[in-house]
């Protein structure tokens, strides 16, 4: 099996992740690292591109037939997908939740003024809302790169995923954040091509129906928001006995929109065009289209 994936550290970590459900058997794993568009836009510090240049490069591996799956983090892809490619398999984190990594001196009973380096318009906001921080500064990088910086001084703080971290198995500071996730964050996927049905039998080895439930669902809210991967939100479901229960919100500069859908699965579609339209008329088409 060739398997298409990132050279950082973090995305090889997710291949290892991948390829441990297939210990015990004999397969031969071919991993064919690359540097994608995004890495090099991220490198020379460029902010706002969109996450798609983190994953074009490994579907162009896929559809022409170098690579028979890719490995992604989830939070990276776009909701529409890619035409003759699917998200097959998906592994999930047991946290989605962001982690504020810190040095030892800050006063963490008061995060107003503290240096906080974060580029994700959604954790500014969230910063801002629920920090009340308006000290957010640039930061880009691998998580190597930006816990470098963080010891380096150039901030007192940093927001990772916990996921990435645990991962890693790396060992810092820091404290759980009750921040809503961003779509597919903590969950790696597994893409592959529609039709490539000697990898998809593999691939139904570790299959779980109800995360790709849960994730399509996620994809299609986002979808019918018209919202992008730069934009200002935050979304989490969970299904549990044919129920599906998902928060979202989406931050302006000076507003939050909060909405919860709770939904029988089998009137799911149903029920999400009622929230985002809900959500529309709270005034979300306004703030998604925020210059930023």
């Amino acid at each position: 099996m060739r398997i298409a994936t990132r050279s950082s550290k973090l995305a090889l970590k997710q291949v290892d992740i991948f390829t441990e459900h297939y210990k015990n058997q004999e397969i031969n794993f071919e991993i064919k690292k690359q540097i994608t568009e995004g890495d090099k836009k991220s490198k020379k510090g460029e902010n706002l591109f969109d996450k798609a240049h983190f994953v074009e490069d490994l579907e162009s591996s896929l559809l022409n037939n170098e690579a028979d799956i890719a490995i992604h983090s989830l939070k990276d892809m776009s909701c529409h997908d890619t035409k003759g490619l699917e998200i097959y398999a998906a592994i999930e984190h047991p946290s989605r939740s962001d982690v504020l990594v810190y040095k030892d001196k800050i006063n963490l009973d008061n995060l107003t003024n503290v240096k906080i380096g974060t580029s994700s318009l959604r954790r500014k906001r969230q910063c801002k809302h629920f920090l009340k921080n308006n000290n957010c500064s640039e930061i880009r990088g691998n998580i190597d790169t930006r816990l470098i910086k963080l010891h380096e001084n150039r901030y007192d703080a940093i927001i990772l995923a916990r996921a990435g971290l645990e991962r890693l198995n790396l060992n810092e500071n820091y404290i759980d954040l009750n921040f809503l996730p961003a779509i597919g964050q903590g969950i790696i996927a597994v893409q592959c091509r529609s039709n490539d049905t000697k990898t998809q039998t593999l691939l139904d080895q570790i299959r779980n129906n109800g995360l790709l439930r849960m994730i399509e669902i996620e994809r299609k809210i986002v979808r019918n928001l018209n919202a992008t991967c730069n934009s200002a939100l935050s979304i989490k479901s969970r299904i549990n006995d044919g129920i599906c229960e998902t928060d979202v919100e989406i931050y302006g500069e000076d507003m939050i929109i909060s909405e919860k859908l709770i939904s029988d699965l089998n009137n799911i579609d149903e029920s999400i065009k009622i929230l985002v339209m809900n959500i529309f008329e709270k005034g979300a088409l306004k703030i998604l289209n925020e210059d930023y």
